[in-house]
């Protein structure tokens, strides 16, 4: 129960029950009809002393005002059934098992999972389904997760407290979690959410996950709440929106072949590094990053849509903010278009651009250490009022008649 999900269980227990309702399915009967297999699925023990190690299969069956609590299911392939309840089905463990073709609705446990795979399955409405601490192997494919309307606090939630892997899933207005580790690939979401642990939910010993995003398209809005990670890894995926504004990664962050609209990265993290992507930009904003906020920043061969690219404090800075040594080591763009670029108020023992295009450049009121701006162009106006530096490289830097440049109160020599 470590999640700001499972905060709002009392409220869904409510909330819930049409959803209930409208999940019975009058062709299937109630798995207290199921004779043995009943009392196999309530009491374990029986079931090894009569069949051993046997798969047990139960097909066609709706679990609902039945209880389930505090046992060990094992080896169980679950055959379009429907799961329905608040609370009722709470299996201290569940190993070995696969659910093909179910349906899920009300707020279920798993307890802790073990190579358990959910395919083509669904969840809908507010139902909120979670195995807990320790949960491992547990994978949800094809799997269909909608939720009942925009709002957030009406929205599901599926995953585990330990591992979880989603692969061609699709959702809408749900969260997933992963606790542990997180795994989603070619899955297509649209204004969706990953949930983690944090300080705030769980204390001092806290979870930190390991997100991986792979081959995936991201529609609408796609946050990362809690925000608590231990690694972020996003690759070859469609991204409308992407907030990850107040994240804190304590590893590092890499985005590679991405196709944009919007990213605010906002974050801390030890290294970040994005490259080999396009990023569009909606409604003049392109991409936001703290940069100080990071050990290293790198973009690599990036193009950068038409509004800014923010990579400063994005406020003005007290006199006693500044560090005495920068947090940040470089913040570096190579062989990256950007048409506008605002690094003011930044903070970095290095700023570099190499082979980069940039038209609008603001740097002003930074303090760095190096400044390199290699074999690249900054062609209608630059910016570096009271920007000082400790060393530059601007040998290579190209050189525009035409360009408007603002120099009061720095100590840069642009090369004439």
């Amino acid at each position: 129960m470590t999640t700001r999900r499972r905060f709002i269980y009392a409220a869904l227990a409510v909330a819930v029950l049409p959803i209930l309702t409208g999940c019975k399915n009058m062709s299937k009967q109630n798995i207290r009809t199921f004779g043995k297999t009943f009392d196999y699925l309530k009491d374990p023990a029986l079931r090894q002393k009569e069949t051993g190690d046997a798969q047990l299969t139960v097909q066609n069956a709706e679990f609902s005002g039945e209880k389930f609590e505090g046992m060990e299911w094992r080896n169980i392939r679950f055959i379009n059934c429907d799961f329905a309840g608040a609370y009722e089905i709470a299996p201290r463990k569940l190993i070995d098992s696969k659910f093909e073709d179910c349906r899920f609705a009300g707020i279920l446990s798993y307890g802790v999972t073990e190579n358990v795979q959910f395919l083509r399955c669904s969840w809908n409405g507010q139902s909120v389904m979670y195995g807990e601490k320790g949960s491992k192997n547990t994978l949800f494919q094809e799997c269909q997760f909608a939720g009942p309307d925009e709002d957030r606090n009406h929205w599901g939630g599926v995953g585990t407290d330990g591992e979880a892997e989603f692969v061609k899933c699709k959702a809408k207005w749900f969260g997933l979690s992963g606790q542990v580790k997180l795994s989603i690939r070619d899955c297509e979401f649209e204004d969706a959410e990953i949930d983690t642990d944090s300080f705030g939910n769980s204390g001092e010993n806290f979870l930190s996950s390991a997100v991986l995003i792979e081959n995936c398209k991201l529609r609408g809005k796609f946050e990362i709440v809690s925000r608590k990670l231990q690694s972020l890894t996003i690759r070859n995926t469609v991204i409308n929106h992407l907030d990850l504004s107040g994240t804190a990664v304590k590893d590092d962050v890499l985005m590679e072949g991405l196709d944009a609209g919007y990213i605010n990265a906002a974050l801390s993290a030890r290294n970040f590094t994005i490259r080999k992507s396009t990023i569009k930009g909606i409604d003049n904003k392109v991409f936001s990053i703290g940069a100080a906020g990071t050990a290293q920043f790198l973009a690599d061969d990036m193009v950068f849509g038409r509004g800014a690219v923010e990579i400063g404090a994005g406020r003005a800075l007290e006199e006693h903010e500044w560090s005495i040594a920068p947090s940040n080591g470089i913040t570096a763009f190579r062989n990256c278009k950007l048409p506008m670029l605002d690094a003011s108020w930044l903070e970095t023992m290095c700023l570099q651009f190499d082979k980069c295009e940039i038209q609008l450049a603001d740097i002003s009121n930074c303090r760095i250490g190096k400044l390199q701006i290699m074999t690249s162009r900054i062609s209608e106006k630059i910016d570096l009022t009271n920007t000082r530096v400790q060393e530059q490289d601007l040998a290579t830097m190209f050189i525009d008649k035409g360009r408007k440049e603002k120099l009061d109160g720095t100590n840069v020599k642009l090369p004439k």
